[in-house]
């Protein structure tokens, strides 16, 4: 809004003290009228195209004229220079406020901000108007980060999102595209977390701390990922199963029921009336905490979240002696594994067995039961392409485990 001191003076010294945002323009006519426009970045190289505002900014502040104009301007607003009209940069902003975009996941979020933040960047795309992005201008961006195929395929697939999002809100002008469907995928190589052998699984449990114990148990016998089992508790449960609707797909899927074993349904119910036992070398004595909402929860009895329990993973793993042996078998094992049947794992396997790991645990465990692929598929909520690759590894991870029991039989000997 103006000055209050311009209501106050004579109408002649009103324009002298008037301060008129940058971005109006006025244009006095031949026959004296003057005429107001809005000039998005007005003086500047993403100069927009100007549209003409209603009213009279030298009006009485009381005038219908003066309101209106003020009333158009406020409509308008300041004007970033970041993120001027139709430029990338704006339509990733407006993006970042939708429904769509705030009703993804947090994990969601945080890796769509990584390639958003490259889309806004004003050295790059930035100042671009989106309208005019070509296929090639994306496939170039795609081939500097090929170095990491998978953060590759991520941007491709986040810039078509928000291209998809756009063109229906007429935010890409009147013959928009969407440069990003014209960019395939790079090819990557077919790798995945490798699941926890029955050696791994046991080792855990028996030397593990008990909400460890706990979450490598909840992961086996549910098959979904950490941000689902953190937030897993009794409310969930029901008969011999437990309800689920998973963080990262909860935009395109309901809740479903992930059956247990009657063993499993009962070790739930077990935990929901007992409290965990936390050990510290540190501690005096050991200490007990309860919830009855939650199957896992820290120290402090306060909500694991995905990162705060992916660091009390890492901690055990690599700080404590039980977690150092762990690692160290795990390395000789996986590296007998991938010479033995070339596998193309996760580079992040290599350190240790990960959360991540126990999905593909939870399938082999129900497969060696008697459960086919389409069932486990339509039982944990995975896909079938993803359960079938699991697969792979049952007969070799199988094999493992019988020659590492005849080499412990051997050893007793």
């Amino acid at each position: 809004m103006p000055p209050l001191s311009c209501t106050a003076m004579p109408r002649k010294k009103v324009a002298a003290v008037i301060s008129l945002p940058p971005e109006v323009q006025w244009v006095r006519s031949a026959k004296g009228k003057v005429y107001y426009y809005w000039v998005p970045n007005r003086n500047t190289r993403q100069q927009g195209a100007r549209e003409a505002l209603p009213g009279d900014p030298m009006a009485k502040p009381t005038d219908t004229a003066f309101k209106a104009f003020w009333a158009a301007v406020e409509a308008k607003g300041s004007i970033d220079p970041q993120r001027p009209p139709g430029s990338v940069s704006r339509l990733v902003s407006e993006y970042r406020e939708s429904e769509e975009f705030k009703s993804l996941g947090e994990g969601t979020q945080a890796t769509y901000e990584v390639h958003m933040r490259r889309f806004e960047n004003p050295e790059g795309w930035g100042l671009s108007p989106a309208k005019d992005l070509s296929p090639f201008a994306v496939k170039l961006l795609r081939d500097s980060i090929r170095g990491t195929p998978v953060m590759a395929n991520q941007m491709v697939s986040v810039g078509r999102t928000i291209w998809a999002w756009g063109i229906p809100l007429g935010l890409l002008g009147k013959t928009p595209h969407n440069p990003f469907e014209h960019v395939k995928d790079l090819d990557i190589p077919d790798r995945g977390h490798v699941p926890w052998p029955e050696w791994a699984r046991t080792y855990v449990i028996e030397n593990a701390p008990a909400d460890l114990v706990r979450l490598v148990k909840l992961g086996v016998m549910t098959c979904q990922r950490e941000s689902d089992l953190v937030r897993m508790g009794p409310e969930q449960r029901d008969g011999n199963g437990i309800w689920c609707r998973p963080q990262k797909t909860r935009r395109k899927r309901r809740a479903f029921r992930v059956p247990l074993s009657t063993a499993d349904a009962f070790e739930l119910d077990r935990w929901a009336e007992t409290p965990i036992r936390f050990e510290n070398s540190r501690w005096k004595a050991p200490i007990e905490r309860y919830r009855d909402d939650l199957y896992l929860y820290t120290p402090r009895a306060q909500p694991y979240t995905p990162d705060r329990l992916r660091a009390r993973w890492g901690r055990w793993l690599n700080e404590t002696p039980a977690g150092k042996q762990l690692c160290e078998t795990w390395r000789e094992w996986l590296a007998a594994q991938v010479r033995k049947y070339q596998w193309d794992i996760d580079p992040e396997d290599v350190r240790g067995p990960t959360i991540h790991g126990l999905r593909g645990a939870g399938v082999l465990v129900r497969l060696k039961a008697g459960y086919d692929a389409d069932a486990v598929s339509n039982d944990i909520g995975m896909s079938l392409p993803m359960v079938q690759r699991y697969t792979r590894f049952r007969d070799q991870i199988d094999i493992a485990e019988s020659a590492r029991a005849r080499m412990k039989v051997v050893e007793r000997d």
